[in-house]
Formats: C-alpha cells, structure tokens, sequence
C-alpha cells in the first residue's frame, strides 16, 4: 500500500477509497456516458457499487493496486477516482485508470489528480514507468495524457473484451525521468 492516505492539490483532495463511497460514486458509476470508457459494465444498484469497492479495497490490501477518491476541497465533494491498477514490482511499472463524474469532464482535474499520485508513484513506489490504456476514441482521456507528458506507443487491437465486443486499446506511457 502506498506510504500515504491522503494527498492535497490546489483544488482537490484525495482519499484512499472506502466502503462507504458508494453512495456518492454509484451516481457516476451508474451513467452510461462514466462508465463507457471503464473497464466496468455500468452498475444498476448499490449493492453493485458497494461489491466493486470490496473488491479493490482487497486488492488495496494485498498490495496490487491503489485507489482514492477525488475530492473538491472546497465542497467536499467527492467527483471520482483514480490510482493504479495494477504494480508489476519487478519492472518497476503500473497501470493508471481513472473516471470522474459528467458534471467535472474538462475542468483539468483528472491531470491534477493524476499529477500528485504519478509524483508518489515514482518517487515512494520508486516506478520507473507507469501506463495508461485508452480507448481509441475517448479524447478526453488522451487529452490529459497528453497534458501530462504521456507518450503514445501504439494501438492494440481489440485487446480487451466488453459489453459483448472487443474494442482496442491504445498505449500510453510516461517514464520517471519524463515526468521530472
């Protein structure tokens, strides 16, 4: 797990994630136009929501990923999530996702976030190099990557199997010597 639990940009505040943040993710994670780009079929209850925390936050645990809630500092209201999806220690390497709500898309606070965890990553997690895998059409996302120093390496073709169709993944990665 990482070294810290909380971390604070100039607008927001991340968390790491608990059970208790379904009710205010599922409104996210139940809308088509979040959950379209996610590796997750869109949930329909709760129960739903409450299950994939479970999940992570066992995940959270054992070590093989990270994940916090995005916060609004001055509202206190929580917008998404991001963090690492996956550590492969002995490359010293991890893969990044992150969703936030409709109502918070081009506001620059997915980089920001982005921003703080990349810089613990590198420095507490000592990763030399972390990835993003993006559907070829979500330009939001690509947007920010770019914005954050991200390189894109190539396209793999229908790599990832979901709502009954394989779509493809373009590959994103940022080095630690790239982000210093």
């Amino acid at each position: 797990m990482d070294s810290e639990s909380r971390f604070e940009t100039p607008r927001l505040v991340l968390r790491k994630l608990l059970e208790g943040d379904a009710e205010a993710l599922f409104p996210y994670w139940s809308d088509v136009r979040v959950t379209r780009y996610m590796k997750i079929d869109t949930l329909g209850t709760i129960d739903e929501a409450r299950s994939l925390i479970r999940t992570i936050v066992k995940e959270m645990a054992e070590g093989k990923a990270s994940r916090y809630v995005i916060k609004l500092k001055d509202t206190g209201h929580i917008i998404g999530t991001c963090g690492f999806e996956t550590f492969q220690t002995e490359h010293h390497s991890a893969k990044i996702s992150y969703e936030l709500g409709k109502p918070y898309w081009g506001k620059g606070y997915a980089s920001e976030a982005l921003r703080c965890i990349l810089a613990d990553g590198f420095r507490t997690r000592r990763l030399h190099r972390v990835e993003a895998y993006i559907e070829p059409d979500n330009d939001r996302s690509i947007h920010a990557l770019h914005k954050l120093g991200f390189m894109q390496e190539g396209r793999l073709r229908g790599a990832l199997y979901k709502s009954n169709r394989y779509v493809d993944q373009l590959v994103f990665s940022l080095l630690r010597e790239e982000m210093e």
